[in-house]
């Protein structure tokens, strides 16, 4: 495999893994997504089979505070660029993952956290064929710190994390920051992992941030990047079709 990112210890690296390649995947690496992207719809089937009938009701304290920082404050105002669908869908996926990670009691970094969800999709908006939109993405966070002064060691890991959100497999333990945004966006798009959540918050997550017709927006500017970047993740991603049992699964989280 080329060389991972600074920070990251995805299947697929970091940032300089995405300055190197573009996203497109070796052989080696597209074998361990497809292996990821099993996984995922083992453990999402697992889920919703195995999901508790009645959970206990959301905490009023279930969503955080946005953190005070001038990191923080450079993020909403990059965000706000986006436009409305995927600045909303960038504050459900933080509101939802933060969610998740103290259901897991995981120790995420709250800052990056909240600036990776913020941005996660944003280099999406812009086409450039040859190239996955997360290095966009990546760049939007690098701007985000270096306006701020924060340290550039801070600035990787949210560039780190940016990249590896986009590759199915992650685990919580070795890429906190990655795993939360991804899992945060799935439960937003998807209602992914929703049997972990206290009742009630996705609907909250929808009630502060409303949907803005999402999940169209989405899937047709995953489907161009698909497009633009033969063999990276995305390609493998969007046009495959998934089993019965997951689609089963996805339209019934949705509705």
């Amino acid at each position: 495999m080329r060389a991972s990112g600074s920070t990251s210890s995805s299947m697929v690296g970091g940032y300089d893994w995405i300055r190197e390649t573009n996203g497109v995947l070796t052989g080696a690496e597209r074998s361990a997504v497809r292996a990821g992207m099993r996984k995922f719809a083992r453990e999402t089937i697992s889920g919703f089979l195995t999901a508790p009938l009645q959970k206990p009701r959301s905490p009023e304290n279930l969503f955080p505070e946005y953190p005070g920082t001038e990191v923080a404050s450079a993020a909403v105002e990059m965000a706000r660029k986006q436009g409305t669908t995927l600045l909303f869908h960038g504050y459900r996926t933080w509101l939802l993952g933060t969610a998740l990670a103290e259901v897991d009691q995981a120790d995420v970094d709250a800052e990056l956290l909240f600036v990776t969800s913020l941005l996660h999709d944003s280099g999406m908006l812009v086409s450039v064929p040859g190239e996955d939109f997360t290095r966009r993405s990546a760049d939007a966070v690098l701007e985000v710190f270096d306006r701020a002064g924060a340290p550039r060691g801070r600035a990787l890991e949210a560039a780190d994390a940016v990249v590896a959100h986009a590759t199915p497999g992650l685990v919580g333990s070795t890429d906190p920051v990655a795993y939360y945004v991804q899992s945060g966006a799935m439960a937003d798009l998807a209602g992914l992992r929703r049997w972990h959540l206290p009742s009630g918050a996705i609907g909250e997550a929808y009630a502060r941030y409303p949907s803005h017709d999402i999940r169209r927006t989405l899937s047709a500017l995953a489907r161009r990047n698909a497009e633009e970047v033969p063999g990276s993740r995305m390609s493998l991603l969007v046009p495959k079709p998934l089993s019965k049992a997951l689609r089963w699964a996805l339209n019934f989280s949705a509705g």
